[in-house]
């Protein structure tokens, strides 16, 4: 029995034309041919297949190199992260450790800045009694003025005094 293969290109051939034998042998022939063409066409299908199969398995394993490269890289940033944390706890750490030297330091300011104000003052209260002092002291020059001034008319009229005494003695 011969079987009779169709294919989508070709038609279905009635019982009345498969009676003759030699139609037969043309449509074997050409059925054949089209196995052949659909076989090669499957076969290049296939070829190409296999190569974009290659071409993605180069992409993925030059992927997984790259994906390698930021692991390690990822790895090596995240200890200089870690390192520039510590760095910057230190640093942060220093920074109040300065603040709180800082702090204290003003508060010693403001606390001799408080004695320097009473001394300031103390020094203008003494410089007011200086000046105080001194005009006591003009007046208190003034007023020695007057009395020996004083003391010379007691003088002079003591001598008068006794200047008459001694003229009324003589008398």
């Amino acid at each position: 029995m011969v079987k009779i293969v169709t294919t989508k290109n070709m038609k279905k051939t009635n019982a009345k034309q498969v009676s003759g034998r030699p139609k037969i042998a043309v449509s074997k022939d050409k059925g054949v041919k089209e196995i052949e063409k659909q076989i090669k066409t499957f076969t290049a299908d296939f070829s190409s297949l296999i190569k974009s199969f290659d071409a993605v398995a180069k992409k993925i394993d030059t992927l997984g190199k790259r994906i390698e490269a930021v692991e390690k890289l990822s790895a090596s940033s995240e200890k200089i992260l870690q390192a520039n944390k510590k760095q910057m706890e230190s640093a942060l750490k220093n920074f109040q450790e300065t603040g709180k030297r800082m702090e204290s330091g003003l508060k010693d300011l403001t606390a001799k800045s408080k004695s320097m104000d009473d001394v300031v003052k103390k020094v203008y209260d003494i410089e007011k009694n200086l000046e105080g002092i001194k005009s006591s002291m003009v007046s208190m020059g003034d007023v020695i003025s007057d009395m020996e001034d004083t003391n010379e008319d007691v003088l002079d009229i003591a001598e008068q005094i006794q200047d008459s005494l001694e003229e009324d003695e003589i008398f």
